[in-house]
């Protein structure tokens, strides 16, 4: 005799009705343990550290039309009336959207620095110690990024690629194309694996691949003018930014001494927290510095072009304003990003207690030469729609009309 089956309806019945139960017993835990108190305190926390350590506070204020008390009395009624930790999260979350600045951002908690240890004024200082050493490449946070051409300049006749690797290269007509994919050294995990030793600490390894991509970038520009290129095209089309060393790219394309606008840190000079009642207070910025100036070194002397999108970002906008500011090059696409200058070692990072997560905020800012805050993104010289499914030809006729 068969066991009679069961309808596999009544099973599913019950799974539906067991997870209605679980998803209700996790909505009573939310509001159980929802603490308006502490919510509040950790929100005290950050508009404090925002009047005092954000580098764009004023300028979205002043030239975006932010209304900081209005902000403010939004995002404190939200948290005082959520009754639940998702929707003070939410509140959380759309307040700092509001500001619509890339660098500003919630991120996981960093693991604090050890606290300094006591003892005799013989001991070594924490700061004097020697730094840590790191096991291998993919332990230190490197890790492969896609290096490939992302504009499809395979469409275009004529096109001849020379090479993949970490910075492609290719020929169109007199024009040599080299793509910069990434800033960062961490997104090069096989340049990293070709200069690691054993007993290198962070800091070395980094400048050791930096070291390394620069000798590739300088054989990359070699390579182009052996082959005949007399112009050169950077393609930095949705580079997210990176490191410092984009300024020692940026040497390669020219010969020139640049100059620039120097990049300004916070330094109020008064307490700032009435920001939030807008009320007149200092600026967040210290004053500005001499001018910033970077002496090329000319590994590249032809004519430069530089190819940018809305997925340039952060130092990748650094390495557009350069050349541009200095018309070295011609810049070609569509407004970059709008993220900026972003964090420096001393910016601050605020631990919220309410969530495992910190808010972390741009501490510098970069000014273009006719005072616009980089934060705007940075117009092209020739516009163009990258993404455009026509977008190779309309970049074949710029090409063929700027000077060669």
């Amino acid at each position: 005799m068969q066991e009679a089956r069961k309808p596999k309806g009544r099973w599913f019945r019950r799974a539906l009705v067991l997870l209605g139960l679980a998803v209700a017993a996790a909505g009573l835990w939310d509001v159980v343990t929802y603490d308006r108190d502490a919510w509040l305190s950790d929100y005290a926390r950050l508009k404090h550290d925002l009047a005092h350590g954000y580098a764009n506070l004023d300028w979205i204020r002043d030239h975006r039309g932010l209304d900081l008390a209005e902000l403010d009395r939004q995002t404190t009624h939200a948290l005082a009336t959520a009754h639940s930790r998702l929707r003070a999260s939410l509140a959380l979350r759309a307040f700092l959207r509001r500001f619509d600045d890339p660098h500003l951002r919630l991120e996981p908690r960093r693991q604090p620095s050890p606290p300094a240890t006591s003892g005799s004024s013989s001991q070594v200082p924490p700061a004097a110690a020697a730094p840590a050493t790191v096991a291998d490449c993919p332990s230190a946070g490197y890790e492969e990024g896609n290096h490939a051409f992302a504009f499809p300049f395979a469409e275009m006749p004529g096109w001849r690629q020379l090479r993949a690797g970490d910075f492609p290269l290719g020929r169109l007509g007199d024009i040599g194309v080299v793509r910069i994919a990434q800033f960062s050294e961490r997104r090069y995990l096989a340049a990293c694996q070709r200069v690691f030793r054993p007993g290198m600490d962070a800091y070395a390894l980094q400048l050791a691949v930096r070291a390394e991509q620069q000798r590739l970038l300088v054989d990359s520009l070699e390579t182009l003018g052996r082959d005949g290129a007399t112009r050169l095209l950077v393609d930095v089309t949705g580079n997210g930014g990176g490191s410092e060393w984009v300024a020692e790219v940026v040497a390669l394309v020219t010969a020139r001494m640049l100059t620039r606008a120097a990049s300004r840190r916070v330094g109020p000079a008064c307490d700032r927290d009435a920001v939030w009642r807008n009320e007149p207070v200092c600026p967040v910025l210290a004053p500005a510095g001499a001018d910033e100036r970077l002496q090329g070194i000319g590994a590249w002397r032809g004519p430069v072009l530089v190819l940018a999108d809305r997925g340039t970002a952060s130092a990748a906008e650094d390495f557009v304003a350069w050349p541009q500011q200095n018309r070295v090059a011609t810049v070609v696409g569509e407004r970059t990003h709008g993220a900026g200058c972003g964090y420096t070692s001393e910016a601050t990072r605020t631990r919220l207690d309410v969530l495992s997560l910190e808010v972390a905020m741009p501490d510098c800012a970069r000014f273009l030469a006719d005072g616009t805050n980089e934060l705007e993104g940075i117009a092209p010289d020739v516009a163009l729609d990258t993404r455009a499914a026509d977008a190779p030809a309309p970049l074949l006729a710029v090409l063929d009309t700027l000077q060669r």
